[in-house]
């Protein structure tokens, strides 16, 4: 049997391919036993779809991939997203922070409106090779079995969550064809420091931070909320940058988010107006937890041999004490151990070139009627609902191009 398409991998991109293809001669092959096994766990299990606003807001999203990105996120929006759910009876909800969701909150849901849209689909079929000849595809199984197509698409995703199936089979299969792999690495995952001193504080956030990166590989300046685990670092600054980021990196953390000339400027006319008052008075009028308000004053003591120092007064305190405070404060010194793997990585970052793939239609640029779309390619999003937004753009380019090359009318 020929069939028109031959989609690989039953996640995200490959369901939301396989529902826009409904009534095509269209096989999906899942080497689980289940279809969606990473969107059902997504957002918690309630399953971020998107995100609300201007696509145009979507753009800087993805990294450095702005200008491939694009044409796949105009053509198929945010918008068209919520409105083809919609359509399959998918009710859906915006929560204050412009995350969509399932308005049930269930992933399940999500898989299973896109399921009703599949026609044919086989599990644990786990592929070993695809070889192109005159006729189109030959996709081997693992089993021996031989199946044919016009057309294959690659959506096997990444390598995050291997215990989800998710083990970059979709590498293997693309180098194979002439295809090159950007080295693949976790994406939006915190990172483990080499120092353990702000472990004590695991569980403490700062509103806007700044964190100032240096490296082989790194040099840049990254903004937004953070936290403090028990391994290092994580939330939105650190996930969202993961994908820059190395072993060996050196960071500067500015707790305040403020410049330092703006903050000694701020301490020095506390000395002015209040020399008198005890600096505890001045640290209280700092957007910090007293948890670290405690955690700067006792470091500082044991650093600095000196007692009683929330106590001391603003006046008394030296210019070599109140460099080290800002400091503490402004350019907290750690150094990246390791990215945490693959297990806990909500994406991958790097995958398939896409200097070899074209932007619009997502085949491939040097194999006819060869497409990659979702987290197989060189894309990760940060988050938010970005990734699964890739996911059913990339989808629906590609069904797009399918549409008018490889269907049976």
């Amino acid at each position: 049997m020929m069939y028109d398409v031959i989609i690989v991998g039953a996640g995200a991109a490959g369901l939301y391919l396989g529902a826009q293809l409904k009534g095509a001669n269209v096989l999906i092959l899942e080497k689980n036993n289940r279809p969606g096994i990473k969107l059902l766990a997504s957002g918690s299990g309630q399953c971020n779809l998107t995100h609300s606003g201007y696509i145009s807001a979507f753009y800087e999203r993805y990294g450095d991939h702005k200008s491939f990105v694009k044409p796949a996120l105009k053509a198929h929006d945010n918008k068209a997203v919520i409105a083809y759910f919609e359509s399959l009876g998918l009710k859906t909800m915006e929560r204050e922070d412009g995350k969509v969701f399932p308005a049930s909150l269930k992933a399940k849901d999500v898989v299973v409106a896109l399921m009703r849209q599949v026609q044919h689909i086989r599990y644990q079929s786990n592929v070993k090779s695809i070889d192109q000849n005159e006729n189109g595809f030959v996709v081997s199984l693992e089993t021996g079995e031989a199946l044919h197509a016009k057309g294959v698409i690659i959506a096997t995703g990444g390598k995050s969550y291997p215990t989800m199936g998710s083990t970059g089979d979709g590498y293997t299969l693309a180098q194979a064809l002439g295809h090159s792999i950007v080295p693949p690495k976790p994406g939006l995952t915190g990172v483990v420091t080499r120092e353990k001193t702000l472990l004590a504080l695991q569980g403490q956030s700062f509103k806007n931070s700044i964190i100032t990166c240096t490296g082989p590989k790194t040099n840049r300046q990254i903004k937004g909320d953070l936290l403090i685990t028990h391994f290092g670092l994580s939330g939105p600054v650190i996930l969202n940058h993961s994908r820059w980021l190395y072993p060996g990196d050196r960071l500067k953390v500015n707790f305040l988010g403020k410049a330092q000339e703006c903050v000694e400027k701020e301490f020095l006319e506390a000395v002015n107006h209040n020399g008198e008052k005890p600096l505890a008075f001045w640290l209280n009028q700092l957007e910090i937890t007293d948890a670290f308000k405690n955690y700067i004053v006792d470091a500082l003591e044991k650093e600095m041999a000196i007692q009683g120092l929330a106590q001391m007064k603003l006046g008394n305190i030296d210019k070599l004490l109140r460099k080290r405070l800002l400091s503490f404060l402004l350019a907290y010194p750690l150094e990246i151990e390791n990215l945490i793997g693959y297990q806990q990585a909500m994406v991958t970052a790097g995958g398939v070139s896409l200097e070899e793939v074209s932007s619009k239609t997502m085949m491939s640029k040097t194999v006819a009627n060869l497409y990659f779309i979702g987290e197989v390619l060189d894309i990760d999003g940060d988050t938010g609902g970005y990734n699964l937004q890739w996911a059913f753009s990339s989808a629906a380019a590609a069904a797009s191009e399918i549409k008018k090359k490889l269907v049976t009318e």
